[in-house]
């Protein structure tokens, strides 16, 4: 039986990786300019996510649209997010209930930026 260099067999390694939990890709949209260190603190303003980029991009078109033609209103430039999650098993699962999508946020990086006008 050949071993790696860790003394693991390898039909070990394979059986642990399949056990491995997910990790999750999703979209979300923020006001631009917020700090990284206080993006997902808990502000009252509830973050919305979506599946994909395109539903998340659209979501974020027809929202502005709404607020410009609100002439009370003025649109604040908002980025679109790309989230990765950290593998979600049992604890990944107990830290988003107690602190929020900041509990499982592995990466986030803007992928869009959306000013006043198309």
């Amino acid at each position: 039986m050949s071993m790696n260099g860790g003394g693991v067999p390898p039909a070990m390694l394979k059986e642990k990786s399949v056990k491995k939990p997910p990790s999750f890709t999703f979209y979300t949209y923020s006001v631009a300019g917020i700090p990284p260190e206080e993006r997902w603190k808990p502000m009252g303003i509830s973050d919305v996510f979506f599946d994909n980029r395109e539903e998340a991009r659209n979501a974020v078109i027809a929202l502005r649209e709404d607020i410009v033609a609100d002439p009370d209103m003025e649109w604040a430039v908002t980025v679109l997010e790309k989230i990765k999650t950290i593998p979600l098993n049992q604890g990944a699962v107990l830290a988003l209930l107690n602190h929020g999508p900041a509990g499982i946020v592995a990466s986030c990086e803007i992928v869009e930026t959306f000013g006043p006008k198309a």
